[in-house]
């Protein structure tokens, strides 16, 4: 819900909805204050002709004659002339609506002196009662309004109500098609930052926009380029020196034992381990290939193999999921792991698997002192090594950059953190449905 209220699309639906229905209250009011004053005009003209034909009437008329002319004149639903006294046998509303307001306004102006205007309610039929004098005596002129009264949804509002509907889809739709191909360019950037090449992204939506979708699939185009120049140098320059080192090797072997020959050979291994973590590291950037792995069994494998070679690694299988994911890539990974439990940490050194109903971890601890929180993050970018190993170990600041790289290809997480038993402890969690996500940073 924060992301739908943050995003560009409900913003923009908002702002056109504000403006259509603030321009749309402002023409209703403006309507309603011009229908006002033009039936207050029609009022103060019907009242002055009528004042006028009553003048007219009973100017040439007796007392009594003018009683009975009222008597006959006076009907429901038309005009009524009353006397004075007739106010006090009539409740009026203690307030005067717009209309009444406007009307008073009107014939104080027009009269030059200041008109009482009151409303009444007679059944369903509602008055207005204004206090006029004709031939030198005060009456009250009764005036139905019930023809001026506006219905209670006007035909108005009805259509200013439809009209803005139609303006807010009519926005809405043209807010969609804005955002959408930014919404495509957020996708793809994912895909991107995930390690995928993106599918190319359709320039469409305003000019802007398309220009930025076309820009941003050279940017893919030229990244996916350089990255498989890369791959191809890594891969070129670790299978051209494969051949020497091996070459060599083998020429130290024949020759005859001595105190260097021993210290020799350790490098030249060490030349082959950084050389193969080179081929390593520019595997990990192609698509991985997926298949059911049974990740228990593969951390038994990787560990067994090491034992053989007499480390001290332990393994404690709490489940045994399968997972769809590239087995070799995930041997690498554990491999690259324990390699750095030998290298940096102290035994024991301990594998776990374990799971739960929408994920696995595969944990690596030892009892080192492991890598400083500060460094963490540091740790995890290419050729990043650590200033107490820089120089000293013959690493290549591989190891750990391959993990994430295939960490972050299955859709899992990475953190380096303290073992709760005490040491140091790399633990991963992967989906167990294949979906790339974003690799999140060790706390």
């Amino acid at each position: 819900m924060r992301r739908l209220f943050g995003s560009l699309f409900f913003r923009l639906a908002l702002l056109v909805v504000l403006v259509v229905l603030a321009s749309q209250a402002f023409t209703l009011w403006m309507s309603a204050r011009q229908r006002e004053h033009l039936l207050a005009d029609q009022l103060y003209a019907q009242v002055v002709d009528t004042l006028a034909d009553l003048e007219g009437a009973l100017d040439n008329l007796g007392p009594l004659q003018r009683v009975d002319f009222l008597i006959a004149y006076n009907r429901p639903g038309f005009p009524r002339l009353l006397p004075a006294a007739s106010r006090q046998e009539q409740r009026f509303s203690p307030s005067l609506p717009s209309l009444g307001l406007a009307l008073r306004d009107r014939l104080s102006l027009g009269m030059n002196e200041p008109v009482t205007v009151l409303w009444a309610q007679q059944g369903e039929r509602q008055e207005i009662w204004l206090d006029v004098q004709v031939i030198g005596q005060r009456y009250w002129l009764v005036m139905p309004a019930g023809r001026y009264i506006p219905p209670s949804v006007s035909p108005v509002l009805l259509g200013g109500l439809l009209f803005s509907l139609l303006a807010i889809l009519a926005a809405s739709v043209l807010a969609w098609r804005v955002t959408r191909p930014l919404t495509d360019l957020a996708h793809a950037a994912r895909q991107l930052e995930s390690g995928y090449k993106p599918e190319p992204v359709p320039p469409s939506g305003p000019s802007e926009v398309r220009v930025l979708a076309k820009r941003f699939n050279r940017m893919a185009e030229a990244l996916d380029d350089a990255a498989r120049e890369r791959r191809l140098m890594l891969a070129g320059l670790s299978h051209d020196l494969r051949t020497p080192l091996t070459r060599l090797k083998l020429t130290v072997e024949l020759q005859p034992d001595n105190q260097d020959k021993d210290d020799m050979l350790a490098d030249i291994d060490e030349l082959s381990r950084i050389v193969r973590q080179f081929v390593d590291f520019a595997r990990s950037e192609e698509t991985t290939r997926r298949e059911p792995v049974a990740l228990a069994e593969l951390a038994a494998s990787v560990v067994a193999r090491f034992r053989r070679e007499g480390m001290e690694v332990g393994l404690r299988r709490g489940a045994e999921p399968e997972i769809e994911a590239d087995a070799l890539a995930l041997e690498r990974l554990l491999t690259n792991l324990i390699e750095n439990a030998r290298r940096y940490g102290r035994p024991p050194v301990r594998v776990g698997v374990d799971a739960d109903a929408a994920t696995v971890t595969l944990t690596v601890s030892d009892r080192g002192s492991g890598i400083a929180p500060a460094q963490r993050e540091n740790a995890l970018a290419p050729f990043e090594r650590l200033a107490e190993h820089r120089g000293t170990d013959g690493g290549s600041g591989l190891g750990l950059a391959i993990v994430a790289r295939i960490v972050k290809q299955h859709g899992g997480a990475l953190f380096l953190e303290d073992a709760p038993e005490g040491g140091f402890r790399v633990r991963i969690t992967l989906p167990l449905a294949a979906t790339p996500a974003t690799l999140l940073p060790a706390p």
